[in-house]
């Protein structure tokens, strides 16, 4: 029998200001991950008190896509984030840019296609481009991402 070796995932530089990005996507999962849920059993809204006409005015018809998405990117997706960022897991700095994107995305998609906009979207759109600004400073500290 041959020995096997296993291949050590590379390990990066953490620097301080990771462990704001680490707190947010704690925070951002605690409430996405309940929301995301309420809309998943009920895909109207009446639960959370949202009027069923706008969520039916939009090309979503109902609340089961922003629930999936909810749940899942923004819920899971930076629980699973955090804990890679913890471990300092070389993918951690692009996965914090990916998910502050898509964070930035989503909120913006809301004000385009939702009727009000709350105090709320201001909040989670500044923690998406917080998110970003970590990402290209992490990745500019570890070498992974160069500019010019």
């Amino acid at each position: 029998m041959h020995a096997q070796h296993l291949r050590v995932t590379p390990r990066v530089e953490r620097p301080r200001y990771v462990w704001l990005a680490i707190a947010l996507e704690i925070f951002t999962a605690a409430l996405a991950i309940p929301v995301g849920l309420m809309f998943l059993s009920d895909p109207t809204g009446a639960s959370m008190g949202l009027p069923r006409g706008w969520i039916e005015a939009t090309p979503f018809g109902s609340y089961v896509l922003p629930g999936i998405y909810l749940f899942s990117m923004n819920g899971i997706g930076m629980l699973v984030l955090a804990g890679v960022s913890v471990m300092r897991h070389w993918t951690a700095p692009w996965l914090t840019g990916v998910l502050g994107t898509g964070l930035v995305i989503w909120i913006l998609v809301q004000v385009a296609v939702m009727p009000e906009v709350i105090w709320l979207q201001g909040l989670f759109f500044v923690v998406g481009v917080v998110l970003d600004v970590v990402s290209v400073a992490w990745l500019r500290l570890t070498g992974q991402l160069r500019l010019w």
